[in-house]
């Protein structure tokens, strides 16, 4: 694990703000929709969707109290490591010239990371109420793998990105 010895300035781009907007817009909204539905959620609720998307387990509804608490959390912890990418791993030939390309790039990585787990979380939750109420009686595996697939792409297109800074 290569690390500088001093922190290197990096910047949320317009973009990445953008993204966080979006994202933080559905994380709110999915929250005023639980508490919108509550009194019409039943006691029990999907827990558990198997691979094809349908419900294999259910529990108390109170667990849609908890996915946001897990989401908020990890929005907080992936937001603090996005504004700290002197922490993250970085390959040996990081050095004083390359490292502020190399920060940038770990941030705005971990920007679309952060986004893209909180849109899941946000979809997993909207689902959860939707099947819970009857709109629905299953999560679509194509929804919720393409949202995972579109996760493993970034990744790869970050880690891509940083091979290619000298």
């Amino acid at each position: 694990m290569q690390k500088l010895s001093q922190h290197v300035e990096t910047h949320k781009t317009k973009v990445n703000r953008f993204y966080d907007l979006i994202a933080n817009g559905l994380f709110i909204a999915v929250i005023l929709y639980t508490v919108v539905q509550w009194n019409q959620i039943p006691e029990q609720v999907p827990i558990h969707f198997n691979a094809l998307g349908e419900v294999d387990n259910y529990g108390s509804r109170w667990v849609l109290l908890l996915v946001p608490m897990i989401s908020g959390g990890l929005l907080a912890l992936l937001e603090f490591l996005e504004r700290h990418p002197e922490w993250h791993n970085y390959p040996s030939r990081l050095n004083e010239t390359n490292a502020p390309q190399f920060y940038q790039t770990s941030r705005e990585l971990l920007n679309r990371v952060k986004n893209l787990s909180l849109f899941l979380m946000v979809y997993i939750q909207w689902e959860i109420v939707r099947v819970g109420l009857g709109h629905s009686n299953a999560m679509s595996q194509w929804v919720f793998g393409g949202l995972l697939a579109l996760m493993v792409v970034v990744m790869i297109m970050g880690v891509v990105q940083q091979k290619k800074i000298n």
